[in-house]
């Protein structure tokens, strides 16, 4: 069943977000250097359901057609990747993976994933060493002295509060996606997770996510996050996963760098929606325990070979403020983060501004 998700840009004047994802790209918006570094690929996304498991999205981004010969194939590279959904068993996490030559662009997608997603997880030969993951681990209220004021709300998907997912589409299957929506043990909040993929680079409306054809987007939405205090504010754990000593950190990001071939991230962004803005966040990365399920570990570190190194990114919102939605990726090449909006876009802006001018 083809997945899909939504999109759009920026409004001039402030960079808004709604409840609902709005499933139109704005006109005249994209990524600095967007032919450059996010040029077109051959993608195709999907949704499947493994028992025990909930629901995933999987997606395949090759850099020739899947029907080429193998000898066009043995210069191509193929990215695929995994979006699972959270249940009572798992966290969401997501997996992405690299590889170079016919092999790695002939891998069937769903054998991929039910190697992955099974009592005895293992990873296709082709990818290993070229693998990076990221999972959303939970969040917690924290006081003005950053002191934890109640315990961690774990974003597992309650067995009364399933996470019942929903394939989402838009602008002609440009953007895939999935997404569900649940509320975790703990706390009243309402959750939503949503991954998306997208055929051309951009800037989506919902969180102000930037999107392409290299890049896997986590997003959560978090709403009416129950604070003890309008003092006190929510801090969200992500985990930035690399198979042991493969990864460096590099601002916000988890690296993985290999020679001559295409870097490997998993990246926390800087900012958030809240109340309709495109506001700051404090991100903090550090070293430790990975906070992982049962589950979701045994996943990980089989498509991780074994031993997990985990950096932690810890987001800071601001005091008081108790609904958000916020967006890290995981993708190959450069980091969308970096790519930053599109300058054109800034000038049409400019543009109307001296035009209105111009009038009086």
């Amino acid at each position: 069943m083809r997945a899909f998700f939504v999109v759009a840009a920026f409004v001039a004047v402030a960079f808004a977000a709604s409840a609902s994802v709005d499933l139109e790209f704005e006109g005249g918006v994209n990524l600095t250097d967007a032919g450059a570094d996010f040029s077109f690929r051959f993608t195709n996304t999907d949704t499947i359901s493994i028992p025990a498991v909930a629901s995933l999205l999987t997606w395949t981004s090759l850099s020739v057609d899947g029907k080429a010969s193998d000898s066009v194939k043995a210069s191509a590279d193929a990215i695929l990747g995994l979006g699972v959904l959270p249940s009572k068993l798992n966290i969401p996490f997501a997996i992405l993976a690299y590889g170079k030559g016919a092999a790695a662009v002939n891998v069937n997608i769903e054998s991929f994933a039910e190697n992955l997603i099974s009592l005895s997880p293992s990873l296709d030969a082709t990818f290993q060493g070229g693998v990076i993951g990221m999972a959303a681990l939970g969040m917690q209220e924290v006081d003005a002295d950053n002191k934890p004021v109640k315990d961690m709300i774990l974003f597992n998907a309650p067995l009364l509060s399933p996470c019942v997912s929903k394939d989402i589409k838009g602008d002609s299957g440009n953007l895939n996606g999935i997404t569900c929506t649940y509320s975790p043990s703990g706390n009243k909040a309402d959750v939503t997770i949503t991954y998306v993929t997208s055929t051309k680079a951009g800037i989506m409306k919902y969180g102000y996510t930037p999107v392409s054809p290299r890049s896997l987007e986590m997003i959560i939405e978090v709403a009416d996050f129950d604070l003890s205090s309008k003092k006190n504010h929510i801090r969200l754990s992500l985990g930035l996963l690399t198979a042991s000593g493969a990864g460096s950190v590099e601002g916000n990001a988890n690296i993985v760098h290999r020679e001559g071939e295409d870097d490997l991230y998993a990246a926390a962004s800087a900012y958030a929606v809240i109340d309709g803005k495109r506001k700051s966040v404090d991100v903090t990365v550090k070293s430790g325990a990975d906070g992982l399920d049962s589950t979701s570990k045994l996943i990980l570190n089989a498509a991780l070979g074994g031993n997990i190194d985990a950096q932690i990114a810890y987001v800071d919102f601001p005091a008081g403020e108790d609904s958000f939605v916020y967006d890290p990726a995981c993708g190959a090449g450069k980091d969308v983060y970096k790519a930053g909006a599109s300058s054109v876009a800034l000038s049409v802006l400019v543009a109307l501004v001296c035009a209105l001018l111009y009038l009086f």
